[in-house]
């Protein structure tokens, strides 16, 4: 009788398993797969102009790699008049601060940086959409400046208000 014990034993440790795998792997494409956008239209280019007065609004948080499924790849920059995304080869995509459609956070967080997203309309009618995790902190305060940019500019894109608390 011991070694049938064993069995079952086994058997609903295995079912447990199995069960938990099927419910991570539902939640997970219902909800989490294609959070990151795939911005496979962004015309990059090689910067012409020092970079010196732009502003870095995003930093890379660290979740063992994980965090390049939710996150753009690009490093998100902005200035006066334009919104910039260099990407890895450290070519530049520019945009408009007009052409933003709406500033708002999403419902990830990670490392107790809550996950924001850009969407821009593009000349062609196409909405480019950048998620990232900001750079604020008590001696960086890039991310509220553009917020308050982007705000002044066009309140109506702005989805999300903007506290201590909901950063």
């Amino acid at each position: 009788m011991d070694k049938l014990g064993n069995l079952y034993v086994f058997l609903l440790l295995l079912f447990n398993i199995v069960l938990a795998t099927f419910i991570i792997r539902f939640i997970y494409k219902k909800h989490l797969k294609g959070f990151k956008p795939k911005n496979s239209e962004i015309l990059y280019s090689t910067p012409q102009t020092s970079d010196n007065q732009l502003k870095k609004i995003s930093t890379r948080p660290f979740l063992f790699g994980f965090e390049k499924k939710f996150i753009s790849d690009d490093e998100l920059f902005f200035d006066e008049k334009h919104f910039y995304a260099i990407n890895k080869e450290q070519k530049k995509a520019t945009f408009k601060l007009a052409d933003i459609t709406e500033i708002s956070k999403t419902s990830l967080q990670i490392n107790n940086r809550r996950l924001w997203q850009v969407k821009i309309k593009q000349d062609n009618g196409k909405e480019i959409v950048f998620k990232f995790a900001h750079n604020y902190t008590l001696w960086n305060k890039n991310f509220l400046d553009f917020y308050e940019k982007i705000k002044s500019i066009n309140p109506t894109v702005v989805k999300t208000k903007w506290n201590l608390w909901s950063i």
